[in-house]
């Protein structure tokens, strides 16, 4: 009997996350594709939701936005951005990165060009770090993109750079703010 409450509990506790709307962003639309709505056992981890264009997966994504909720995160939205810079750094030495202060303080966006060493693969990443709408902590809105370099040559990244950037920039972080509202959860 305690084994099928603890069940139906459980079913409840994810019922209460509310399945988040689809996403547009650069023309596109990304649906929710998979949610972790808590921390792993080991406390580590965060609550997420990772959304693909139609047809891809969490596995084969090309594109891909996501919401992470960092609600235990006591800094800034730029100590944010910078502590994810210096984590890129540390994964690979050679990637580049760089954070834009959005006036008012209230909002960083950092990009970053990653890949593993050996790969074809490169990864371009654009995070947008808000404070949370009710508590502590802080939100961030990701976008990614997987492409091989032979595709794009410099003058093609930079401009898709920058446009992904000032996208991200016009991208309304209430629908994530939202989701990840202490009254959402149970």
């Amino acid at each position: 009997m305690r084994v099928v409450i603890a069940a139906i509990c459980a079913m409840l506790a994810l019922s209460a996350w509310a399945k988040p709307a689809d996403v547009a962003f650069d023309g596109q639309s990304y649906q929710p594709t998979f949610e972790n709505a808590e921390r792993g056992p080991d406390g580590t981890g965060h609550p997420f939701v990772e959304f693909t264009l139609p047809g891809e997966t969490v596995e084969n994504w090309t594109k891909l936005f996501a919401y992470h909720d960092f609600a235990d995160l006591e800094v800034t939205p730029d100590q944010a951005a910078a502590a994810l810079g210096d984590v890129v750094k540390e994964q690979n030495k050679d990637a580049n990165f760089a954070i834009m202060d959005v006036p008012g303080g209230e909002e960083a966006i950092i990009d970053f060009l990653t890949w593993t060493p050996g790969s074809n693969v490169m990864e371009f990443n654009v995070f947008k770090y808000v404070r949370a709408r009710e508590g502590n902590g802080l939100i961030a809105l990701q976008y990614a993109q997987r492409f091989n370099p032979n595709d794009l040559d410099v003058m093609a990244f930079r401009e898709f750079r920058k446009k992904a950037v000032e996208e991200m920039m016009r991208v309304d972080p209430a629908p994530a703010q939202a989701h990840f509202a202490p009254k959402t959860r149970t």
